[in-house]
């Protein structure tokens, strides 16, 4: 059975992460206790944590823009998963220009309300950062 309106909700919300510049918009639909995986190495449960790691590392940027380059969405009646690559392009506050594929993957779950709230994040830049951000698939 597919859930159309679930998957444009939660594709949404991902979006709305990627706009997002600062820790408190960042998690606004994380549940209390989400566990997050992040670049650089860092890991932490709950959203404090998370808030603190996200506005020290938004500090440090003059600008970051992300597009979502490819989507992949799986999901039941109450629990969903989002897989999205991005290119990140940062330009830090020394001047510094970065661009960046990243794999990210987003595990949402309804909560007592029956709305979706993020439960898991994990966020990796490939090692060597040589990857092209091409999927391979039965058919390749």
């Amino acid at each position: 059975m597919i859930y159309n309106d679930d998957k444009e909700i939660l594709v949404s919300m991902v979006e709305a992460m990627t706009k997002s510049k600062s820790g408190l918009e960042s998690t606004k639909n994380w549940a209390k206790d989400a566990l997050w995986y992040d670049i650089p190495p860092f890991a932490s449960r709950g959203i404090k944590p998370a808030i603190k790691k996200l506005d020290n590392t938004f500090s440090a940027f003059k600008s970051c823009e992300i597009s979502i380059l490819h989507i992949d969405t799986f999901i039941s009646q109450d629990i969903g998963v989002v897989c999205t690559i991005q290119k990140a392009e940062v330009v830090l506050v020394n001047g510094v220009n970065k661009v960046l594929l990243l794999r990210e993957t987003d595990c949402f779950k309804k909560n007592e309300n029956n709305e979706w709230c993020l439960i898991h994040q994990h966020t990796s830049v490939p090692n060597g950062e040589d990857w092209d951000g091409s999927i391979v698939t039965e058919e390749n």
